[in-house]
């Protein structure tokens, strides 16, 4: 299963931070590929769960909230790395197996 724009957004956002807290939003849908639009509704979004602080100009702030979201997905994504097949492609179980 992938990230949802939005997570693909905040997780590009702590990249974007590195040790500090701010980050242009503009530029980190940018680097994603996403348009203005989708860049805004994803910060918006952001903002409104209370992960990111949207300031004026483009600038944004990346809250400690934000920051453990990104590492909660961070773990989830290590572990469905595990359940891979040889060929790095996600395996499919049978109902009922492992």
């Amino acid at each position: 299963m992938g990230l949802s724009v939005t997570q693909r957004f905040l997780v590009e956002a702590a990249r974007a931070c590195g040790d500090g807290d701010f980050f242009r939003w503009p530029l980190v849908g940018s680097a994603l590929g996403y348009s203005a639009a989708e860049s805004g509704r994803a910060v918006q979004s952001l903002n409104e769960r209370k992960l990111v602080i949207a300031l004026a100009g483009g600038d944004a702030r990346l809250l400690a909230a934000g920051r453990q979201l990104v590492a909660r997905i961070g773990a989830k994504s290590a572990g469905a790395r595990l359940h891979q097949g040889d060929n790095g492609k996600a395996r499919k179980h049978a109902p009922g197996r492992p």
